[in-house]
C-alpha cells in the first residue's frame, strides 16, 4: 500500500513538473515573440513576397532588387509571385500574416496530435528552438512549407508513396536544400525499381513549380536560375548565406566558429558540410539496418539526423525536425518530455533573449543555440529510445 502511494506521489510530482515546464515554455515564447515584434524590422520577407507580386503583375522582373525597391531579393519560382499578387491584397497579408501563418502551422501540427499528447505536441512545435517565433518576426513562408511537409509524411506513413514524395518535391523546391531529406524516403524501398520511382516522383514535384513558372513567364526563367545560383551581382542570394555566421546556424559553421577558423569558411565549408551530410546518411542507414524500430520511427529519426547535418540552415528551418521529434518522443513519460522541452524550448528561448537583448552575444552557445540544443536533445532521445527498447526486449 505504501509503495502504491509512493508511486502515485512520484507521478503527481512528475506531472506537475511537466505542466510547469510547458507553461514556462509557452510564456517565454510569447514574451520573446512580443519583444521581437517590437524591436526587429518585422515581416521583411513578406514585404518581398508581396512586392514581387506587384512587380510581376506589372510586367517587371522580381528577381532584380532594383525593380523591387528593396534590400532583399525574390528567390522563388515566378509562379509563386503571381500567387502572392492575389493572396496579399485578398487577405491583407502584410497586416494579418501572423494569424494566417499561425493557422497554417496549427493545421500542419493538428494532423498529428493525439488526445494524450496534444499539449506536448503544441508546446514543442510552437516554442521549440525559437523557430515559429522567427517565422512570425521575418514573415517567411516556413509555416506553408511545414504544412506541405506535414501532409507529405502523413501520406508516406499511410503508404500513399507517389503522392507523398511528389508533395515532398514541391516542398523541397521552395527552399532547395530540403531535397537532401530524400534519403529518409528511400531507405524503406527494397527494390531498385521502387527507389527509382521515389526519385522520379520527387523530381516531378521538385520541378513542377519551376516548370509552371517557365510556362507562365518564360522570359523570367533564366533570371530565376541566375538568382538561385547567385549570378546576379550586388544583391542578396541564398548561396551567399552558406558562410554567414548568424544567418546559417549549421553544424559545420558551428564547428568552424568553435575552432576559431571563421576565415577558412568560404574555402572549406562546402567540403566539411558534404562530409557531415554523408555521415548523417551513414548513421541513418545503420539505424534502418538494425531493424530495432518501426519504419515511422526510423523515418522521423532520419529527418532529425539529416536536419542536423544539412549544409544550410536558417533560424526558421527546424519545424520538420521538431514535428518528427514529437512523433518519436510523444509516447515517453512526462519527466523525459519535460526535459526535452527544457532543452528544445526553454533554454533556446533564453539563449535567444540573451543574444539579442544583452551584451553576451559573442558566446558560441548563444550564437548557435538552435543546432547545439537540437543535438543535445537528439542524443537524449536516441539513448532513451534505445534503453526503452532494451527494457521491452528483456
Amino acid at each position: 500500500m505504501n509503495q502504491s502511494h509512493k508511486i502515485n506521489y512520484q507521478n503527481l510530482l512528475t506531472d506537475f513538473f511537466y505542466f510547469l515546464v510547458s507553461i514556462i515554455a509557452l510564456f517565454l515564447f510569447l514574451f520573446a515573440l512580443n519583444l521581437g515584434l517590437k524591436n526587429f524590422q518585422t515581416s521583411r520577407d513578406l514585404e518581398v513576397f508581396c512586392q514581387a507580386g506587384k512587380v510581376i503583375a506589372n510586367g517587371g522582373n522580381p528577381y532584380l532588387t532594383s525593380e523591387l525597391g528593396l534590400e532583399l531579393s525574390w528567390n522563388y519560382p515566378s509562379a509563386l509571385a503571381y500567387g502572392f499578387y492575389f493572396v496579399c491584397p485578398l487577405f491583407n497579408l502584410e497586416q494579418n500574416y501572423i494569424w494566417i501563418y499561425a493557422i497554417l502551422f496549427f493545421v500542419g501540427t493538428m494532423l498529428w496530435l493525439t488526445r494524450k499528447d496534444w499539449l506536448y505536441g503544441i508546446i514543442l512545435c510552437s516554442t521549440g528552438l525559437s523557430t515559429l517565433g522567427w517565422t512570425m518576426i521575418t514573415g517567411n513562408v516556413s509555416t506553408f512549407e511545414f504544412l506541405l511537409f506535414s501532409i507529405s509524411i502523413l501520406l508516406f506513413f499511410r503508404k500513399k508513396i507517389n503522392a507523398s514524395v511528389f508533395l515532398f518535391g514541391m516542398f523541397a523546391s521552395l527552399k532547395l536544400i530540403p531535397i537532401l531529406y530524400l534519403p529518409a524516403f528511400l531507405f524503406f524501398q527494397n527494390s531498385v525499381k521502387d527507389k527509382a520511382k521515389i526519385i522520379l516522383w520527387s523530381l516531378a514535384g521538385f520541378i513542377s513549380l519551376p516548370l509552371l513558372s517557365f510556362i507562365a513567364s518564360p522570359h523570367l526563367f533564366a533570371w530565376y536560375l541566375k538568382q538561385t545560383f547567385g549570378l546576379i551581382p550586388n544583391q542578396h542570394n541564398p548561396l551567399g548565406e552558406f558562410t554567414e555566421l548568424f544567418l546559417s546556424p549549421s553544424l559545420s559553421i558551428t564547428l568552424f566558429s568553435f575552432l576559431g577558423l571563421e576565415s577558412q569558411l568560404e574555402k572549406y565549408n562546402l567540403i566539411i558540410s558534404f562530409v557531415m551530410y554523408a555521415l548523417g546518411i551513414l548513421l541513418l542507414y545503420q539505424i534502418a539496418k538494425s531493424q530495432r524500430w518501426t519504419e515511422n520511427e526510423i523515418f522521423s529519426l532520419g529527418i532529425i539526423i539529416l536536419t542536423i547535418t544539412l549544409p544550410r540552415l536558417k533560424p526558421y528551418s527546424f519545424l520538420p525536425a521538431l514535428l518528427c521529434f514529437y512523433l518519436v518522443s510523444k509516447g515517453q513519460n512526462n519527466l523525459i518530455k519535460a526535459i526535452y522541452l527544457v532543452l528544445l524550448s526553454i533554454l533556446p528561448i533564453l539563449s535567444h533573449l540573451l543574444f539579442f537583448y544583452t551584451e553576451m552575444s559573442e558566446s558560441l552557445i548563444l550564437t548557435f543555440h538552435q543546432i547545439l540544443f537540437l543535438i543535445l536533445a537528439s542524443f537524449l532521445l536516441f539513448f532513451s529510445l534505445k534503453k526503452s527498447l532494451g527494457t521491452n526486449t528483456n
